[in-house]
């Protein structure tokens, strides 16, 4: 497949590599919003399930980036919250009552919401040189 880059503000950043692609910050926050406004009364099991799909998507995508795991005890406090919630032997099923799987979608969201919030101050952050 050969891909051609026809005008400057096309090409992908810096960061981006051919299989990573850069994060749409705008479009985790709206997705993890809209799963945290869902009605419980008249939300469907097919719509909770879709959404916990959504939302482990951006919590895995989230995850592949570098947050100073090492450095940092928060960082690494989330990696273990998220591993828990990931667990299969933990997530919900199709036996799994619907309020259950609707609290497993809060407790994801908010995990996904605090990778977030750490992906962003990455960004703000200043470059970290070679020392």
């Amino acid at each position: 497949m050969v891909t051609t880059v026809t005008k400057e503000h096309d090409a992908p950043t810096v960061d981006a590599t051919a299989d990573r692609l850069p994060i749409d910050v705008e479009s985790i926050h709206d997705g993890l919003a809209h799963a945290l406004m869902l009605p419980l009364a008249t939300t469907t099991r097919e719509d909770i399930n879709a959404s916990v799909q959504q939302v482990l998507g951006h919590l895995n995508v989230l995850m592949a980036e570098e947050l100073g795991y090492d450095s940092d005890a928060d960082v690494r406090g989330l990696f273990r919250q998220a591993y828990a919630l990931l667990d299969l032997s933990r997530r919900p099923d199709e036996e799994t009552a619907v309020f259950e799987v609707f609290t497993y979608l809060g407790d994801t969201v908010r995990v996904a919401m605090r990778f977030l919030d750490k992906f962003e101050a990455s960004l703000r952050a200043p470059a970290q040189g070679p020392t």
